[in-house]
């Protein structure tokens, strides 16, 4: 049984919609597995990795959306007080400033173009013998 594809943008949020729940997963595993350890520091880190990689495949808005769920997530999860989206903490606020600038700086830089065919103007066509 095959679906009928109704529009490009359809499949265009839906990649957005897979990338930024990609994001958001390792966002969320990382937080809940590492939020008492050494590694609460280096998680925007990691985040930022995982950001990048997923916005060179889906796109710049997966990564927009995607470094603002991680920063989300690691806010109210990792950092004091725990559970809610305040940090008390000037270090580990400047650590989901940085995820947020190098996620969204970053996802355009990394973001492949895509060509979209154009039509060729009747005028300029080389006419065929």
């Amino acid at each position: 049984m095959r679906f009928r594809v109704h529009s490009r943008k359809i499949l265009a949020v839906l990649d957005t919609a897979i990338g930024t729940l990609l994001c958001a997963s390792v966002a969320l595993i990382l937080a809940l597995l590492f939020h008492q350890t050494r590694l609460e520091v280096t998680l925007p880190l990691i985040c930022l990795a995982v950001v990048v990689s997923v916005a060179a495949r889906f796109g710049v808005a997966t990564g927009i959306l995607g470094s603002v769920g991680s920063a989300l997530l690691l806010a109210y999860f990792v950092y004091a007080p725990q559970y809610s989206l305040r940090i008390v903490s000037h270090d580990a606020r400047a650590n989901l400033s940085w995820l947020l600038l190098g996620g969204i700086s970053l996802s355009f830089l990394f973001t492949p173009r895509r060509v979209e065919p154009t039509k060729e103007p009747e005028k300029n066509r080389v006419p065929e013998d």
